[in-house]
């Protein structure tokens, strides 16, 4: 409700949504989940996997994200609406810390994130069966760690 006087710059959560839909990467119609981890990429790209500009990405982007998907969870009525990406922009930062841009990590990472983001298991699942905002965000940085982790442990076996 607005009084009178006040003007609601964001009305129905515009301007969550559209930060929750990832600039709209989440209306892809075919694979949101996707789409939405690659708009990480650019982000690692520029910040280079360590440093200021990627950690100040990875805090800002994890900041925004409960606020605005409680708001697209809000619009959608579901507890974890596919049009909400920026979980896994999130979480894809998450994957690609400390390990710098190339094609090989790139490819690895974000494979190895898709597959995490899928099979959820451990602290993933657990966070993935409650409900709310911030569950939806935390399975994604489970499954990022778990990439990252996953990708360091078979580089360090490769030698």
């Amino acid at each position: 409700m607005v009084c009178m006087g006040q003007v609601n710059r964001f009305p129905g959560g515009g301007a969550w949504r559209i930060l929750a839909r990832g600039l709209g990467a989440g209306l892809v119609p075919v694979a949101p989940g996707p789409a939405g981890s690659l708009l990480a990429l650019p982000l690692w790209y520029w910040g280079g996997g360590a440093g200021i500009v990627h950690f100040g990405a990875l805090a800002l982007l994890l900041t925004l994200s409960v606020p605005a998907i409680r708001a697209e969870m809000r619009e959608t009525g579901k507890r974890d609406p596919s049009t909400a990406v920026i979980d896994e922009v999130c979480g894809m930062l998450l994957a690609a810390t400390g390990i710098p841009w190339g094609a090989v990590p790139v490819l690895s990472i974000f494979l190895l994130f898709r597959l995490f983001d899928i099979v959820k298991f451990g602290p993933a699942a657990w966070m993935d069966a409650r409900e709310g905002a911030v569950y939806v965000v935390a399975d994604d940085l489970f499954a990022g760690l778990y990439a990252n982790l996953a990708y360091r442990g078979v580089v360090w076996l490769a030698g």
